[in-house]
């Protein structure tokens, strides 16, 4: 069924209308007024909507890609896939694969579009059979979905993915074999945060070596905790700490004991550092790393002391009176380029692109240069690549409405707006503080209002 049908030509109602009242009134539902056993088949009707509701998604998706198609072929990789991103509320790079799933979904898997329809097999594993069997053609993509429909209902996300895997390994071993050696070819390092102050720190390389690694790892932490190593001592800890310990060491080249020699970003109060300041505010309040979140502030103090005090450097950042938003940045240091781009950052956290939360890779004028933007942090924006990129495209405009807190509003090909607002300088869920001095002790507030910006470096 096409989405269009979903609007009836005789009602002027249109189909996202419909959806939301559906929506509504999922909260009339009194799930205390029935049995247990109700109850789970709420819970598991509930889940077969959210699959009929991403086989919808997939066809209104596809029948937007194929509609810009037809104006502007050359723009629809990206524009498309950032729009769904942003109607999604995800990542851009997750917008893509969605475009790219509805179109397998739509004209090349019709027992996995009705199994999804039905509600009888996740949008994940939905997702797991379309990667599994990107590389085939679509003659062969077609048999595998015949060749697995009959089990989709009984199997798992992963299990139908490998499922899918092993009949297109039968089909075309070729495809399969150029896909591994395209995956290798993309090998890459990447870091993510993680709960409590903690990161990942991801190697993706070829199986066979990184099995090998992880067991150069283990038979070094063993001999480490069994006491068998004379240049290092496990010092209460497990076999797991010591492989991280030792892995971090190798990888950025230090000694057994040498501090880490590269710049570490925390942005944190006076008072949060040091006791003194604004008495006003919090003793332990937060710091915050930019692109990874909070850290609290005995930790962010336990790293200052622990980073020695020839390897930390201080820089003043001055806010607005009541320290929500960062207005100007003391640029005292040995070296310092790029003063305004660091300011964007640390204003802008990450990707400025609503729900993107990649990584600032660009700083960039929001309303174009070529167009007499001018460049300054009112109209700058940090944004990730591929972002930066789409913006470009035609249909697209980012615009600035205010200037503190710094809000930019994102307009689409399809004429929806997206607001996105700078985060609070000590990250969101810090609380503004009134202005120092408003209670009659004097002083420029702009004085008294200074947070720090520590930097580990060499």
């Amino acid at each position: 069924m096409d989405v269009i049908s979903l609007q009836d030509s005789r009602s002027a109602v249109a189909p996202a209308d419909v959806v939301a009242s559906l929506r509504a009134s999922l909260a009339t539902l009194d799930a205390g007024a029935v049995t247990d056993h109700e109850r789970v088949a709420l819970v598991a009707e509930l889940e077969r909507l959210k699959a009929a509701a991403a086989a919808c998604q997939a066809r209104a998706t596809d029948a937007l890609r194929r509609s810009r198609e037809a104006v502007a072929p050359h723009d629809v990789t990206r524009s498309v896939g950032s729009e769904i991103a942003l109607a999604r509320r995800e990542a851009p790079s997750r917008g893509d694969r969605f475009v790219g799933l509805a179109r397998a979904l739509v004209h090349e898997m019709p027992c996995l579009m009705a199994a999804l329809t039905d509600g009888t097999t996740t949008e994940w594993a939905a997702v797991e059979v379309a990667r599994e069997t990107a590389t085939l053609t679509r003659a062969d993509r077609a048999e595998v979905d015949r060749r697995i429909a009959d089990a989709l209902h009984r199997l798992s996300a992963r299990a139908a993915g490998r499922a899918a895997a092993r009949v297109a390994a039968e089909l075309d071993a070729a495809s399969v074999v150029r896909r591994m050696e395209a995956a290798v070819r993309s090998r890459r390092v990447s870091v993510r945060p993680a709960p409590d102050g903690m990161a990942y720190l991801t190697v993706l390389g070829p199986l066979h070596e990184i099995v090998g690694a992880h067991a150069a790892l283990l038979r070094r932490a063993r001999s480490v905790v069994g006491g068998q190593c004379e240049d290092e001592a496990p010092d209460g800890r497990g076999v797991g700490a010591v492989s991280a310990d030792t892995a971090l060491r190798l990888l950025s080249g230090r000694t057994h004991g040498q501090v880490q020699p590269l710049e570490v970003q925390l942005v944190m109060t006076d008072r949060s550092l040091l006791g003194t300041g604004d008495a006003d505010r919090p003793l332990d309040e937060p710091a915050r790393l930019p692109g990874h979140g909070s850290v609290p502030a005995p930790v962010a103090r336990a790293w200052v002391r622990g980073a020695g005090p020839a390897s930390v450097w201080l820089r003043r950042l001055y806010t607005t009176p009541d320290g929500r938003d960062l207005l100007a940045m003391d640029s005292r240091r040995r070296t310092f380029l790029g003063g305004l781009r660091r300011m964007l950052v640390l204003r802008d956290d990450v990707c400025t692109t609503p729900f993107c939360d990649a990584p600032i890779v660009q700083a960039d004028h929001a309303h174009p240069a070529h167009d007499g933007g001018p460049t300054s942090a009112w109209n700058g924006n940090g944004k990730c690549l591929r972002c930066n990129l789409v913006k470009e495209a035609p249909g697209w405009c980012v615009t600035v409405t205010r200037g503190s807190p710094h809000e930019l509003v994102t307009r689409t090909p399809a004429g929806h707006s997206y607001r996105s607002l700078a985060p609070p300088l000590l990250g969101w869920g810090s609380e503004p503080h009134p202005p120092p001095g408003a209670d009659g002790r004097g002083g420029s507030a702009l004085e008294r209002r200074i947070d720090w910006l520590f930097a580990n470096a060499a």
